[in-house]
């Protein structure tokens, strides 16, 4: 994964807004080890489980979030229960 004090502003702020690649998932598959920015509903979407450092609160679990909507975090896994997504990956992947 890319160090980012080997980069100019400008691109260090490109990779922590996904520039770093993209998951795809539209399956069941658990997607773990990375390190997403932002993750887009391409259909409704429904989490089984979203892993999230320093979230607090309920979980993202268990509804449904509309196509179309993005959510923005530090997301290290997912799994879905249905739907489809794409992930934007951020600058590394988590230690």
């Amino acid at each position: 994964m890319p160090d980012p004090q080997k980069y100019n502003v400008k691109t260090v702020g490109n990779l922590s807004l996904g520039q770093n690649g993209v998951v795809v998932e539209t399956g069941t598959t658990a997607i773990t080890g990375i390190r997403a920015v932002a993750i887009q509903m391409l259909s409704d979407t429904v989490f089984t489980s979203l892993t999230e450092n320093g979230a607090t609160g309920d979980g993202m679990d268990g509804f449904t979030i509309l196509a179309g909507t993005v959510i923005y975090g530090d997301f290290t896994a997912f799994e879905l229960a249905s739907g489809a997504v794409r992930a934007y990956l951020g600058l590394s992947s988590p230690s």
